[in-house]
């Protein structure tokens, strides 16, 4: 993938990678909950010697006293000056797990001892910080050496009271949640980016070029729920859609001037790819350059022709190869320059019935026929039929669905092809989501006055006769002005 993918990818999946995030915020936020709230508080104490008199002594004096400060931070943890703490406050605690709470540092070039406890009571914090700091005062004057008077020559003194903390300083629930967003975002799109170089599914002619140089003969969107039903190319002739279907068999004409085909079979990996769909819509796309053309439905597994097109699928291609009747009996005339042969009764052998002399003569007469001739067939995958037809016919036409054929099923049905010597006239990319407007050009205008639809009667030459008579209505009146200019 290119840069430029990883960020339409990102920003194709925004919706999800911001789910993500907010999952995330909410897993933190309820992480923060279960957390007990936990208050800071802090004592100052300043550490001093009485000892010196002249500037040298006090410089000495005060090197020696910021040397022993650090010293002193250190005892604040330990178990001479905590077990008197604790057996001043009458505390059930050890002076191990009392230490955890403790925290003493010196701010540097100075003389001050910072006491910070740490507790789940705002009042205890207080207490335990003052009754530090006082315990520390005591074990610091008795262990420093003794002036002359027998007095400590190191005395501390608390400058700055613990104060009762007004909120929690734990826990930080505003930065958790901040982190479990950022997370959660980081998350999303790391699925988005592994999803979509991990996804196997064809969804981009880049993703059919991976596959096979096979030509990719147009793509077709899907229909709205709002759309009309039934075919395409019939209840929504000026859709997209249906320009889908007409660029098609352009492309399908160009494939060879010279020799463009006459005969092609559609097939597809695997069910529900929309080859049937396909094979009318193309048909009937044909049917508007050609006044004969045939639709074959020769899947004879499970044959859906006869359905869609609305007919009765009794008689057709079985009992047509069988020799119970012929061909004029069989095939209908369905649309305007298009005929439709059904499947018929579905035999236990298809495959056989398929690659028999008589389909080979069928048709060959029947190319004599009709210029054109559509057959649809089974699934490659499931069904081999696909591979004797693409032998009757000018080449096949494979329909892969929109993210829903993956490369390895569609790199299989083309190489499958390709062993039999088979051509392959191109890729018909299937219910590909499409961001356009499905109205080609936009809706025709509205038909008024005299230019009323009357059966037979298209939209377009309605409004052809609005323009014609607008313009003799304007020559009319321009007549009329001259001949009042020349009465005058």
């Amino acid at each position: 993938m290119e840069p430029i993918e990883y960020l339409r990818t990102v920003t194709r999946r925004w919706l999800l990678i911001l789910i993500t995030g907010l999952l995330g915020a909410a897993a933190a936020w309820g992480y923060a909950a279960t957390i007990p709230a936990e208050y800071q508080a802090t004592n100052s104490v300043f550490v001093t010697s009485d000892r010196g008199e002249t500037t040298s002594e006090l410089l000495q004096t005060s090197t020696f006293t910021q040397n022993l400060v650090q010293s002193y931070a250190q005892l604040a943890t330990t178990p001479t000056v905590l077990d008197p703490v604790i057996s001043r406050l009458g505390l059930n605690i050890s002076s191990q797990a009392l230490a955890t709470r403790v925290t003493a540092v010196t701010p540097l070039n100075t003389v001050f001892i910072n006491i910070t406890v740490t507790s789940r009571s705002a009042q205890q914090s207080v207490d335990l910080a003052d009754a530090v700091s006082t315990s520390l005062t005591t074990t610091v004057e008795n262990l420093a050496p003794k002036g002359p008077d027998n007095l400590p020559s190191i005395t501390v003194k608390t400058v700055s009271p613990a104060q009762l903390p007004g909120s929690p300083s734990a826990p930080n629930t505003q930065l958790i949640v901040i982190t479990g967003l950022l997370l959660g975002l980081v998350l999303g799109v790391v699925y988005a980016l592994a999803r979509e170089v991990f996804d196997t599914r064809v969804s981009t002619e880049k993703d059919l070029n991976r596959v096979s140089a096979t030509p990719l003969l147009g793509t077709v969107g899907r229909k709205k729920r709002t759309d009309p039903a039934g075919l395409v190319m019939r209840v929504m002739p000026h859709s997209a859609l249906a320009e889908a279907y007409r660029r098609v068999r352009a492309n399908l004409e160009f494939i060879d001037v010279d020799s463009p085909p006459r005969s092609t079979v559609v097939t597809s990996a695997v069910t529900r790819d929309g080859k049937s769909t396909t094979a009318i819509n193309l048909a009937l796309a044909m049917a508007e350059r050609s006044s004969r053309v045939l639709l074959i439905d020769a899947d004879l597994r499970r044959p859906s022709i006869a359905e869609l097109c609305d007919l009765e699928g009794d008689v057709g291609l079985t009992t047509v190869l069988l020799g119970d009747v012929g061909p004029d009996d069989a095939i209908v005339r369905w649309s305007d320059g298009l005929d439709v042969l059904p499947s018929g009764a579905v035999p236990p052998n298809p495959g056989q019935l398929l690659g028999s002399a008589a389909m080979k003569a069928l048709m060959e007469r029947l190319l004599s026929e009709y210029d054109f001739i559509v057959v649809d067939s089974p699934p490659l995958l499931p069904a081999t039929d696909a591979l004797g037809l693409s032998h009757l016919t000018d080449g096949a036409i494979v329909v892969a669905r929109y993210k829903a054929t993956t490369r390895q099923q569609l790199t299989t049905t083309l190489e499958s092809l390709e062993a039999v010597n088979a051509r392959i006239l191109g890729i018909v990319l299937n219910q590909v989501r499409e961001r356009r407007a499905e109205v080609y050009y936009g809706p025709l205008a509205p038909v008024t006055g005299a230019a009323k639809l009357t059966p037979g009667t298209t939209k377009r030459d309605a409004s052809t006769r609005v323009l014609r008579t607008s313009l003799v209505e304007a020559a009319r009146r321009s007549s009329r002005a001259s001949e009042s200019t020349r009465s005058s």
